[in-house]
């Protein structure tokens, strides 16, 4: 313990010796190098004056040049931005009036030429439904024509079956009253449909004896069709 503090003192005094023997080099070599700059800006030849002054001339002549240019340069964009834009065209309020009585003008000849179109197209509706109501009306009196001829000739119709009826009533009483050969013999010359029109509406007493005396042939081709007439549906 003795020796470490007997030690100590020395160790600092060394220290202190380094350190003086540092701060003394750092000293001499700053010396050193204010000694150089100061010599080399000795050894530099002075400028002289009249060589200074021609360097502040042109220095300003340089200076006025380029200000020169730059203000020409700002005038020729000024002139080119100006061509770039758009052209105002000033109109005066006259101007304007005299257009807008022109739309004015040209909407109401808009709406003149659509009225009369409109009035055309109305007219011409008119005119279509008067020509239907004409036909419709030529329609309807043809319908009351055929439907008055209609008539008549149902009237006919009936008036003339009403008269068949009563002609072929007559026959059937002539037939029955005769004698049945008599009746034969004129039934085996007599037309088929007439023929058989007679003999549908006589009796079956009366007709049964002259069916025997007529030819047979005759006699079995008019059974066949009393018999497919009187299976024949009635018409309304």
């Amino acid at each position: 313990m003795m020796q470490h503090l007997k030690i100590l003192p020395v160790l600092i005094v060394v220290a202190l010796l380094t350190f003086s023997v540092r701060l003394v080099d750092f000293a001499t070599g700053v010396s050193s190098l204010s000694g150089a700059a100061f010599a080399k800006s000795e050894d530099k030849p002075a400028m002289p004056d009249h060589a200074v002054e021609d360097d502040h001339k042109s220095a300003e002549k340089k200076d006025e040049e380029t200000s020169h240019d730059k203000t020409n340069n700002d005038h020729t964009q000024n002139d080119q931005a100006k061509k770039d834009e758009p052209e105002i065209k000033w109109r005066d309020a006259k101007d304007e009036t005299v257009g807008a009585e022109d739309v004015r003008h040209g909407v109401m000849d808009d709406l003149a030429s659509r009225r009369l179109e409109l009035d055309a197209r109305e007219r011409d509706l008119q005119t279509r439904e008067a020509l239907l109501r004409a036909a419709q009306q030529e329609l309807d009196l043809k319908y009351k024509e055929l439907s008055e001829l209609r008539t008549q000739i149902e009237g006919l119709l009936n008036k003339q079956s009403e008269e068949e009826q009563e002609r072929i009533g007559s026959l059937v009483k002539i037939y029955e009253g005769m004698k049945p050969k008599d009746a034969a013999r004129i039934f085996d010359t007599l037309d088929l449909d007439v023929l058989v029109t007679v003999m549908s509406r006589m009796s079956e007493r009366k007709l049964s004896p002259v069916l025997a005396a007529m030819n047979p042939e005759r006699a079995r081709t008019i059974t066949i069709m009393l018999a497919e007439e009187k299976s024949l549906p009635t018409l309304p």
